[in-house]
């Protein structure tokens, strides 16, 4: 608002102004899950993404378990491994009714994770995935197809992730094996349940990114409410795996299930691990939601020192929580917006260009420990 001093007495006069910045980070931790749930669903809510805070606010608007139905299982992984907010997206045949829910789901922008569970078909989890690259602003946690021989090139798994692998593969990651949990159906004939794990993940990542952060990766973490796994995944098998980005869930001596791989399905080196996605993905949704002071304002070099500092000043804090690489700030990104970005012909198309680089930290997936042994003086090297 412009003040008029014509009317004033001469001197001295003060003029508040709102600041440009700070950015505050945008959530990532919400997840979307898909699928069929044991109530009947309306056919005005087919489709309509439903917040749910907990698994007694999802069994209040859904009904609990199915048979057959891997929705109610997800949902409860999701929120026993540290999920806080899912918008459950109901459906009664998951190919028929996917698109549907799927653009729904692009009118809820604090959604990050999506989850289609138990759904192995490559031809619909490219519909999810499409749908994370397209928004860029979240990431398909996919459950791979169960098989008994993952290393077979014409088996279920590989052809699944055959299909799946492309540039855009970087807004996705693929887990297995399927998780055996504690059979909640009353009088079943089995006390165990096989069930996708694509929800348990999702809520694994959201209590990474609560605990740690979004930057690291969501590995090397325990599988809440998972009793043993499908399939006894060893290192060699893993190995193999691993190189062609499925993540695989491990049981080692002693411990529960972890999660044990953090690769996305990109097949580009830049964007192979889930963290980095991930880490991008929330610096590009914190500066659009917190430089929206800027349009409209005169396209000025005022203007540009303004988005300048408050982009540094986040980017800043990114760095020092241990998601940028590098001993210094400028080692870690940078910013540029200036005359050779924004000559006159780009200002008078009404745009202001900045130019950001960071440098995301990656996981050590291999910790190398060189041992050697030391008798009488002389040092004998193992290897």
């Amino acid at each position: 608002m412009t003040i008029s001093y014509e009317d004033k007495s001469p001197g001295v006069h003060i003029e508040e102004i709102s600041p440009a910045g700070p950015i505050a980070g945008a959530g990532t931790g919400a997840a979307a899950l898909i699928g069929i749930p044991a109530r009947q669903v309306a056919d005005a809510a087919i489709g309509k993404p439903v917040p749910v805070t907990s698994w007694t606010a999802y069994t209040d608007a859904f009904g609990g378990y199915a048979d057959p139905g891997f929705l109610p299982h997800a949902v409860r992984g999701f929120f026993g491994n540290g999920g806080s907010v899912a918008y459950v997206v109901p459906v009664r045949n998951t190919a028929a009714d996917l698109e549907a829910g799927l653009n729904q789901l692009t009118r809820f922008p604090d959604v990050s994770l999506v989850c289609l569970p138990g759904v192995v078909d490559p031809a619909v989890q490219l519909l999810v995935r499409d749908h994370c690259a397209a928004l860029k602003d979240r990431f398909a946690v996919l459950d791979g197809a169960q098989d008994s021989a993952p290393l077979a090139p014409d088996s279920p798994l590989q052809a699944q992730r055959g299909a799946l692998v492309s540039a855009d593969g970087a807004y996705a990651a693929l887990y297995w094996p399927w998780l055996k949990v504690t059979n909640p159906t009353t009088g079943a004939a089995s006390p165990v349940l096989t069930v996708p794990p694509s929800g348990h993940i999702a809520g694994v990542i959201a209590r990474t990114d609560s605990g740690r952060g979004v930057h690291k990766a969501p590995a090397n973490e325990p599988v809440r409410g998972a009793l043993d796994l499908a399939y006894a995944v060893n290192d060699a098998e893993h190995g193999k795996l691993n190189q062609a980005g499925i993540n695989a869930i491990r049981r080692f001596p002693g411990r529960a299930p972890l999660v044990w791989g953090a690769r996305t399905l990109s097949d580009q080196a830049a964007w192979r691990y889930v963290n980095v996605r991930r880490l991008v993905s929330y610096i590009e949704t914190s500066l659009l939601q917190g430089l929206r002071w800027a349009v409209f304002e005169p396209n000025n070099t005022a203007l540009w020192k303004g988005l300048e500092r408050s982009i540094t000043e986040f980017l800043t804090r990114v760095w020092q929580s241990g998601a940028l690489f590098g001993r210094t700030a400028g080692e870690a990104f940078y910013v540029k917006v200036d005359e050779e970005l924004n000559p006159p012909a780009v200002r008078a198309l009404g745009q202001v260009v900045v130019e950001i680089g960071v440098a995301p930290t990656s996981p050590a997936e291999h910790v190398v420990v060189r041992l050697g042994l030391w008798a009488d003086g002389a040092r004998v090297n193992e290897g």
